[in-house]
């Protein structure tokens, strides 16, 4: 069996009660002819308390902190165990992109903090005069499939940067 993610057994342990639990753990021993009628039973059971409970109780089901950017590879691995095998792999790639993302997102400012730091430090490296020695040498850590990342969206960067100044 798929092992849960906290998130979702907090909500089902929110939005259900003993009674409920006690129907689910039943639906087993009962006549295989009932069982379908007797899981329709719980899942309307389950959305009585639902709605009862936020009449009652009109709160906010979670919470999240807007100033806090979503961590989106943790997203991708809590939905992970409830996809399919293709679903898991485009999971997977998407993972890989924004960790690519973040690792852009973190070399250009270190270069750009390095650059200001050093300005000198910006001489050509044999790259047509656009690499410094400290992007070779940032450059130099990455694994080919990461370095492909990168220059792509290196390469994209002056478009986007274009079209926010247009």
């Amino acid at each position: 069996m798929k092992e849960e993610s906290s998130g979702v057994m907090a909500f089902d342990a929110l939005y259900t009660n003993n009674q409920i639990q006690k129907l689910k753990v039943l639906l087993p021993y009962i006549e295989p002819s009932m069982q379908k009628h007797m899981a329709i039973y719980i899942k309307y059971m389950e959305l009585n308390y639902t709605i009862n409970l936020f009449k009652k109780h009109p709160f906010q089901i979670c919470s999240t902190n807007k100033a806090e950017k979503p961590d989106l590879g943790k997203l991708c691995r809590e939905l992970k165990p409830y996809c399919t095998e293709g679903e898991a792999k485009q999971l997977d790639q998407m993972s890989s992109i924004f960790q690519t993302m973040e690792m852009y997102q973190e070399m250009s400012q270190t270069m750009s903090s390095m650059q200001e730091l050093f300005p000198n430090m910006g001489a050509d490296m044999g790259n047509n005069g656009s690499s410094s020695s400290m992007e070779s040498l940032l450059m130099g850590m990455l694994s080919p499939e990461q370095k492909a990342m990168f220059e792509a969206f290196s390469n994209q960067e002056p478009t986007n940067q274009a079209n926010k100044e247009t």
